[in-house]
């Protein structure tokens, strides 16, 4: 820990005495809802420019201190900004947060790490720049930080890490680099081209450890003329591999333009009130419950929704579309409301109603961050989301194997999959009181339970909570792990001293491989 005091004495030589974060009572970085008892705070450093993020990367390459970067450190129920082993320093970006360009013409923006959602859609609002932008579920985080994490957001551009077109990195000796046509000088193409000239490097840097990313290009949305929001509403459980199927099937078909969200009562429960409002029991909430809570709350025990965007006509057929596709079905319902602005402009914000200005329009919010007072007041939560095909059956049996081991541990089912043409998202939350060893244990044999669930059938989470990146990373075995081997070599030989990030998604540099290999 010497050189690890070193490192911060000579950091405010970089950065200033107070961008240097030493733990003490009141400062240090930790995963808020922590999974597992005694966890200490992680001392930091916060650049406020890329110049800066080079002078500590050098440094940390001289003193041997490996850095944990971050944009903000908002990827809650993952790990939050927490780093992964005891001698690292967080790496802190949320003061490089200048919005560098926004083209409303080509539809496109460059952005530094510390950008927020909230703060990228108040710019083009301000500046009333005819574009929308895709957010997450909270506007509080990166725009950088979540697309690089391969996040997702609800329009059509919501699949954030395809929407990121060139990057400036910093590399691990501190050199800075620039991808695609980014890399030429006096280019404008950085943004609007994703290829360049090569091999195309963006993918490297994506849940990397390979380099520090300062700048993107992301791709925008064009402000529509209309805007339709969608719900279809499923009543009874056993219907839900057709509502699967008729929803991926139209957003292969470009009828649905964003990713549909497939949500349970447990879901439209959690942003109603805390679980003591609906039961007081123990264990999960039965079913019989369940079917009452959701009569009381008026909705289906599947309750999707959908967003059309665009022209008028356009848009109106699509409506049709949809609702051709679901009539006929007992227990399927399709409520729809279109938006359009006055005398033939477009749809503006004033123009939506409430409950529809939402992330399906693009617009940041916090209101779901009241879900995580479902189990307590003081609540904390997991966030166990593999990959999955896009077929109602297979959807529906990992359902079936999910809610068992749910009920086995005694918790409540949070389904919200997120549902892309050939893909979905199978997002369960585990909610828990922080600090509750016994619901600790017990989230924790959940979520091991529910990896090798989904490992057994080939499946896999997108991202991963920093205590299980290793044990994902692991299931990655084709061919002896081959994909790890190389991962393994390039991070050797632009990371020879292992500085960056050791560990992320399992990816660890030479000089700790013997200590974690004895450790799993």
């Amino acid at each position: 820990m010497d050189a690890q005091v070193t490192f911060l004495d000579q950091a405010e030589a970089i950065v200033g005495t107070d961008n240097v974060v030493r733990v003490t009572p009141k400062e240090g970085y930790i995963d808020p809802y922590p999974l597992n008892a005694g966890r200490a705070k992680w001392p930091g450093v916060r650049p406020a420019s890329v110049e800066e993020v080079q002078r500590l990367v050098r440094l940390a390459n001289e003193l041997g201190v490996p850095l944990w970067s971050f944009s903000r450190g908002k990827n809650l129920g993952y790990g939050g900004p927490e780093p992964r082993t005891r001698d690292m320093v967080a790496l802190d970006l949320s003061r490089m947060n200048k919005i560098i360009q926004v083209d409303d013409q080509l539809n496109y923006a460059v952005i530094e790490p510390g950008v927020t959602f909230f703060e990228l859609f108040e710019y083009i609002q301000e500046r009333g720049l005819k574009v929308w932008i895709s957010v997450p579920a909270l506007g509080w985080g990166s725009v950088m930080g979540n697309a690089l994490d391969r996040g997702y957001g609800m329009t059509p551009m919501g699949d954030h890490v395809q929407s990121v077109c060139g990057m400036e990195v910093v590399l691990p000796a501190g050199d800075l680099v620039r991808t695609g046509m980014w890399a030429m000088e006096g280019t404008e193409l950085g943004p609007i081209f994703k290829g360049g000239f090569g091999p195309t490097l963006d993918g490297i840097f994506t849940q990397s450890n390979l380099g520090i990313v300062t700048k993107i290009g992301l791709w925008l949305m064009p402000w529509p003329d209309v805007y339709i929001n969608g719900d279809v509403v499923v009543e009874r459980e056993e219907d839900m591999p057709k509502l699967v199927d008729i929803l991926t099937q139209l957003r292969r078909e470009d009828v649905i333009q964003n990713n549909a969200l497939c949500g349970n009562v447990v879901r439209a429960a959690t942003m109603n009130g805390p679980r003591s409002r609906w039961y007081t029991g123990e264990g999960s909430i039965p079913d019989d419950r369940l079917e009452e809570m959701r009569q009381e709350m008026g909705i289906g025990q599947w309750n999707a929704k959908f967003a059309i965007y665009g022209d008028k006509g356009l848009a109106e057929r699509r409506l049709e579309i949809i609702r051709e596709r679901f009539a006929g079905l007992d227990s399927f319902t399709v409520k729809a409301r279109l938006y359009e602005g006055s005398e033939g402009a477009r749809v503006a914000y004033e123009d939506i109603a409430d409950i529809d200005r939402t992330q399906m329009a693009g617009v940041p919010t916090l209101k779901p961050l009241s879900t995580v007072s479902w189990a307590a007041e003081n609540g904390g939560h997991i966030d166990a989301a593999p990959i999955i095909p896009a077929r109602g059956q297979d959807v529906w049996e990992f359902y079936q194997e999910a809610k068992e081991l749910y009920r086995r541990h005694g918790f409540d089912l949070y389904i919200g999959y997120h549902l892309y043409p050939r893909h979905m998202v199978h997002v369960t939350m585990i909610f828990f009181e922080n600090d509750n060893q016994e619901q600790l244990a017990k989230a924790r044999a959940l979520y091991a339970d529910l990896l090798a669930a989904a490992r057994k059938r080939g499946y896999a989470p997108y991202r991963s909570h920093v205590d299980y990146m290793d044990v994902i990373a692991d299931g990655f075995d084709y061919n002896g792990h081959a994909l790890r081997r190389l991962q393994e070599t390039m991070k050797d030989a632009l990371d020879p001293k292992g500085i960056l990030s050791p560990g992320k998604q399992g990816v660890w540099p030479e000089r700790y491989r013997a200590a974690v290999a004895a450790a799993l």
